[in-house]
């Protein structure tokens, strides 16, 4: 366990390091995320245009819930199923499984580590921005023990489902161009970008038959008092399901895939 801890503050002070040696890549990551912001703000506004509610939804809960959807991205973002493509493609992923700790305990730590590097760079200080900028002002969040779970959940799943899809990588070697693919799915279909609840009614449906509305939708709608009282639980068990899915898949993946192992370069 000693040295579990020392390997996540080891990586924590270099994810931190990274973030200082790369700075015009973190000032451009920066002004990005705040284009996004104001295109998604310029767009709600347009369309709430002479309307003081849509859907039970205000424009100030609609702007709040953006702008915290794009915060909430950034706490849950993870990036195993690159660091597995990368180590399958250079050889190093031989030396990881020499390692004692096992190789997805490893990469769980490092997420940790990749985590505790957004929350200091970027989610507290863009909480800080929403908060002087008045973009929670007049809006009534539940910041309870049942939002808490889920946004919890949101991160394992996320890891987890990750993980699951960067095994593929000891089969294919390459999986970027399915992983593209997949994104532009997610981004229509989690509710990051645009509330589910906005959707025409088979669309609707559709997302709740796949994962991405546990990761974003479940937890913001949560958030914002959109899901409330038994909803609230019965969500949390469709989060907790998909969880324990690919939690199960990608033990399965990573078993099998250990046998196959093809290690290129070195």
């Amino acid at each position: 366990m000693k040295q579990l801890w020392d390997y996540l503050k080891v990586s924590c002070k270099i994810e931190l390091e990274n973030q200082l040696v790369f700075r015009s890549n973190f000032f451009v990551s920066i002004l990005s995320v705040v284009i996004r912001v104001a295109m998604l703000l310029a767009l709600w506004s347009a369309l709430y245009q002479g309307k003081t509610q849509v859907d039970g939804i205000s424009l100030a809960t609609m702007k709040c819930y953006t702008v915290v959807s794009i915060v909430f991205e950034l706490f849950i973002a993870c990036n195993v199923e690159q660091s597995v493509t990368g180590k399958v493609k250079d050889g190093s992923i031989s030396m990881m499984l020499t390692r004692p700790a096992s190789y997805p305990v490893t990469l769980f730590i490092e997420q940790l580590a990749n985590t505790f590097q957004a929350v200091v760079v970027w989610v507290i200080p863009y909480l800080l921005v929403i908060l002087l900028c008045g973009f929670a002002r007049g809006v009534q969040l539940y910041l309870g023990p049942w939002f808490w779970a889920s946004a919890l959940g949101a991160y394992l799943l996320m890891f987890f489902y990750q993980l699951f899809f960067g095994m593929i990588a000891f089969w294919t070697q390459e999986i970027s161009g399915f992983l593209q693919a997949r994104d532009a799915v997610m981004l229509v279909f989690s509710g990051s970008m645009v509330p589910l609840w906005f959707f025409p009614e088979k669309l609707f449906a559709l997302a709740q038959y796949l994962p991405f509305q546990a990761m974003y939708s479940v937890p913001l709608s949560i958030l914002i008092g959109k899901i409330t009282g038994p909803d609230i639980r019965s969500a949390l068990l469709v989060q907790l399901g998909w969880l324990l899915g690919f939690w199960l898949l990608s033990q399965l993946c990573w078993r099998k895939s250990r046998r196959r192992m093809i290690v290129n370069g070195g």
